[in-house]
């Protein structure tokens, strides 16, 4: 689908829903994004220092004072949201040894299933033993300290809605998603949740225009496919610009200068003085 159509679709979704974004007092979580200094999400945790996506690496992004802890989540065969990046789950678990079948799929098992696994030795000795976390446990870990950005990789917008709704945390997250349908999606269903739409691919003003009308708050690009104009374009749309994954400093400084509002960064400890000393911007 062209995105000129898309983005037709999904504004003719918002504006007919039945309350409209900004309708209210911003929500804790538009608070934050909408705050002028540089923003700092700690990729899949602090993962440079920690296994990605686990509880060490959540706790060590809160100790680090990450503004955002970000996280990936799918869905076991169950129905549970899971942490985790990929979708196969040879990488980051011991899942042919311990299950003895490679390559098998995280929607494939039960959660008593995914809780038998380690996602820690791959990194360290010292992280062996380490579980995945559910999606709920991850939130009541994240959440005393930052704010959790949730990003989707597999599950319908329903079930998230529903679990933010249950722990009293719609307007206290960031949820994102390279699939925009599932940005829109989660905007009908919840005016108030704050929401971000993921891309790598080369951007446009169509294309920020069709992420716009998702009803996100924030445009969340691959750094290396971004630059100044686009940034301008994206606020000029009246949302916030952020970008993933950097992690070398003079990158981040140039896209701190270009007016970038958010970073999303293996490492947090080293991106968190830079953004502290930027320039707020009204």
């Amino acid at each position: 689908m062209r995105y000129s159509y898309f983005a037709f679709f999904v504004f003719f979704v918002v504006t007919n829903s039945s309350s409209l974004i900004g309708a209210d007092e911003p929500t804790p979580a538009q608070k934050l994004i909408a705050t002028p200094r540089v923003l700092i999400a700690a990729h899949r945790g602090n993962s440079s220092v920690a296994p990605e996506n686990t509880m060490p690496a959540f706790q060590s992004a809160l100790d680090a004072k990450a503004d955002l802890v970000e996280l990936d989540y799918f869905h076991s065969a169950d129905g549970v949201p899971v942490v985790i990046h990929d979708e196969i789950l040879d990488r980051t678990t011991n899942a042919e040894e311990v299950l003895g079948q490679p390559k098998l799929l995280i929607g494939k098992l039960k959660l008593a299933d995914v809780q038998k696994l380690d996602v820690g030795s791959w990194f360290g000795d010292k992280f062996a033993g380490t579980k995945l976390p559910t999606l709920a446990e991850s939130l009541d870990l994240i959440q005393t300290k930052s704010v959790t950005l949730i990003e989707r990789k597999g599950g319908d917008a329903k079930t998230l809605i529903k679990l933010l709704e249950d722990k009293q945390l719609l307007d206290q997250v960031v949820v994102q998603a390279f699939d925009w349908k599932f940005v829109a999606e989660c905007r009908r269903l919840s005016p108030r949740v704050a929401l971000g739409t993921l891309s790598d691919k080369p951007p446009n003003l169509e294309t920020l225009q069709a992420a716009a009308a998702t009803g996100a708050d924030v445009i969340v690009w691959n750094h290396e496919k971004i630059g100044p104009t686009q940034i301008k374009q994206i606020h000029a749309l009246g949302k916030k610009a952020w970008v993933y994954t950097v992690d070398d400093e003079t990158r981040a400084a140039a896209l701190i200068a270009a007016g970038i509002d958010g970073i999303i960064t293996n490492k947090p400890a080293e991106m968190l003085p830079m953004a502290q000393k930027s320039q707020a911007r009204p």
